[in-house]
């Protein structure tokens, strides 16, 4: 006879969290046998009394409207109604400061210095910035977030956020247009400021944050000239003579290629300013595969192994490098497959091998080349901190590319590989590189212009008010973050 019998008392049950899961699994057995007894007794079935969960309204932003509608085809899953969409995106405007205005051709966040300390309080830096893309030119900031996972607590994502878009190039004649006087009426915290490259003045100024962008939109926006000037370079006074050596950098009294006729739009330390590692990356990358490669193995088998890696490339989704040259995507794979090696094999393979196998120079030109290709693959755009060793072993690699270039690839010099010493300088300075990298302004084109030519399209030929819808949804993708952590 047990105890509890011989004393009349019940021994209290262990709580149901501190059983195996063996003996969880046996209680809930039990449970769902004794509540089907219950209600089969009063006559009424579990799924009448059970309410199906319904997901927040914050967690359906990033969704389109007409995606939303198929989840509402599924009866067993419930999620809130457009009304209660509608009342949330409201919510937020306030709140969130996603509120967004348009002008000519164009729309913008009507209180841009809110929506970015709201968006950017945990990110440990700023980067002010913009580019074209698909007709549209985007300005805004790029910020990073926290993304914890088991095996990386500390990990953080990079994002871009629109602060202003509009129909057009990123030309000075383009972006001067935006300093026009009431064209962008900001309110709230924005409210002091006259266009939108004053509120990236303050977030300079008050906030640190760095520039990046292309290099030919950096140029247009510090007034110099273009790429192809005398002294290109953004951050010194390098001449277009001596792109393998280095110069000092430059101060707000010196002329080297300022444009006569073009202001500045925005001023900041040479220092602040990010060394454009993912154009970098393709730009070089290119000169590699496509010129260094095709003349050193045979254009032909070049072509042939790029069909191996080369995409359909979307409409709209990306830049003059679609058309003429391997985009980042692209590289990678060709890195990744092996491709280089695979070419020199088929040179190797061919019935002609015995009279046209490359020399030993050949060969150890082709092992130096594809060797800079996975260094400049694995450096310029990761995300990591920089360590002091990661930054003598990039150093290395630089002072390796630069003094054997012209020698390994028989190509000039170009700004590009002047710009690779900056790289070394940023990282040695601020112990990041990539992860303020116009990356992610460049993967903001394609989810923008989704919206706008997908999404929005019903507007027809309002082209301020379908930039306006997809900057707001843009918005409020940007702010969920904040809202589900």
């Amino acid at each position: 006879m047990s105890c509890c019998s011989l004393t009349g008392r019940c021994r209290a049950k262990r709580p149901y969290h501190a059983l195996r899961p063996t003996q969880q699994w046996e209680r809930r057995q039990r449970a769902r046998t004794a509540v089907t007894q219950v209600l089969d007794n009063i006559g009424c079935p579990l799924d009448a009394i059970v309410e199906q969960p319904r997901a927040p309204p914050e967690q359906l932003l990033h969704l389109a409207t007409a995606d939303r509608e198929r989840i509402r085809t599924v009866p067993s899953l419930r999620i809130p109604s457009e009304k209660t969409l509608i009342k949330c995106k409201r919510l937020l405007a306030s709140s969130h400061a996603t509120e967004t205005g348009t002008f000519a051709n164009g729309a913008f966040i009507t209180d841009p210095v809110r929506f970015v300390s709201v968006l950017c309080a945990q990110s440990s830096f700023i980067a002010v910035g913009g580019d074209a893309g698909g007709s549209h030119t985007k300005l805004g900031v790029t910020y990073c977030i926290r993304t914890p996972t088991r095996d990386n607590p500390a990990k953080t994502t990079q994002h871009f956020a629109a602060l202003l878009v509009y129909a057009g190039s990123d030309s000075w004649q383009e972006l001067h247009h935006l300093t026009t006087a009431a064209l962008t009426p900001f309110t709230g915290d924005s409210a002091a400021f006259p266009h939108i490259f004053a509120v990236m003045q303050h977030l300079i100024d008050t906030h640190g944050a760095f520039l990046n962008g292309d290099w030919p939109f950096i140029n247009a926006l510090l007034g110099l000239k273009s790429p192809a000037a005398t002294h290109p370079c953004p951050i010194c006074i390098i001449s277009s003579s001596s792109f393998l050596r280095s110069a000092r950098y430059r101060t707000r009294a010196d002329r080297h290629s300022v444009h006569p006729d073009q202001s500045a739009l925005l001023i900041i330390l040479p220092e602040r300013i990010v060394p454009t590692p993912l154009h970098l990356f393709l730009g070089i990358s290119n000169r590699i595969i496509l010129d260094a490669f095709s003349e050193l193995l045979g254009k032909e088998r070049v072509e042939a192994a790029l069909q191996t890696v080369t995409t359909v490339h979307s409409t709209g989704c990306g830049g003059a490098s679609d058309l003429y040259d391997l985009n980042g995507p692209e590289i990678s794979k060709w890195i990744k497959k092996e491709c280089s090696a695979s070419v020199l094999a088929a040179v190797s393979a061919s019935p002609a091998a015995a009279s046209s196998s490359l020399s030993p120079a050949a060969t150890a030109t082709h092992s130096i080349l594809s060797r800079w290709l996975r260094q400049l693959h694995s450096s310029l755009l990761h995300c990591r901190d920089w360590t002091s060793d990661n930054i003598e072993a990039w150093r290395c690699v630089v002072d390796d590319i630069q003094q054997h270039w012209c020698a390994e690839t028989c190509i000039a010099a170009f700004p590009k590989l002047h710009m690779l010493r900056h790289t070394v300088e940023f990282a040695e300075r601020h112990r990041f590189l990539g992860r303020a990298s116009e990356a992610q302004i460049e993967s903001f084109h394609a989810q923008f212009n989704q919206l706008f030519h997908d999404h929005h399209h019903n507007r027809g030929r309002h082209t301020a008010e379908r930039l306006r819808r997809s900057l707001a949804d843009t918005a409020l993708r940007a702010v969920q973050h904040c809202l589900i952590l």
